[in-house]
């Protein structure tokens, strides 16, 4: 795993002086399969979870291709039109962070699932990219890609460094509501450094509706490894 002390938003790295907490929790899935493990509710007030990247086979050896990890998942609570957008499903924002914890592959971020009958939108960060596999859903070795803005947090370092966010909308969603938790499905192609395409993989992550009740937090990315165990 990289030591992440990036912020960084699909192409753009952020050095990790900007630091700030996001804790985990975990979840996991091969690719076709849903296979969740602790989705927790942490301190950030979102879930968390991984999936491991298919390992390579050398010599009878297992070599570990690293993993794909989701941090601080939640719908974010309505502040205007609250009973309205709770009775209509939405407009919902969701937050997130995605990072690429390989050295050894690219992601593309490909789909995002909400609750069945719903649906979301996914609106890319205005920016110039070239080439037919980049851009800002595709995640090199230690990238991070950042939606929407999770509640009650201080996002001004983000945004002194010119972090980009994608925006994720949630609409026809009934069965959404606050206190309880809905599943957000994330869904990748692996690539590999040459940018084909070599594997799928899919994430459920359950996902409560933040209030943003707990005390101001950044959302930048720290260093995390370790907490794995913590939390």
């Amino acid at each position: 795993m990289l030591n992440r002390t990036t912020g960084r938003l699909a192409k753009a790295t952020v050095v990790g002086a900007l630091g700030a907490a996001i804790a985990l929790g975990s979840a996991a899935c091969g690719a076709g399969k849903i296979a969740q493990t602790t989705n927790q509710l942490p301190a950030v007030n979102g879930s968390a979870g991984s999936v491991a990247l298919d390992p390579d086979m050398r010599d009878g050896d297992e070599l570990r291709n690293g993993q794909i990890s989701v941090r601080n998942v939640q719908i974010v609570y309505p502040v205007e039109n609250t009973d309205k957008t709770f009775a209509d499903g939405g407009p919902f924002d969701i937050s997130f962070l995605v990072s690429n914890d390989s050295v050894t592959r690219k992601v593309k971020f490909v789909e995002l699932i909400g609750p069945e009958g719903s649906s979301v939108s996914l609106t890319e960060p205005k920016a110039e990219y070239t080439g037919p596999e980049s851009g800002p859903r595709v995640l090199g070795p230690g990238d991070n890609l950042l939606a929407g803005v999770p509640a009650n947090v201080d996002t001004s370092a983000a945004q002194a460094a010119d972090i980009e966010r994608f925006t994720a909308t949630l609409t026809n969603a009934k069965s959404v509501r606050a206190g309880l938790t809905a599943p957000i499905t994330f869904k990748f192609d692996v690539l590999d450094l040459a940018g084909k395409k070599i594997g799928e993989k899919s994430l459920t992550v359950q996902t409560p509706v933040d209030a943003g009740t707990l005390k101001e937090r950044a959302d930048v990315v720290r260093d995390v490894q370790g907490e794995e165990s913590g939390h």
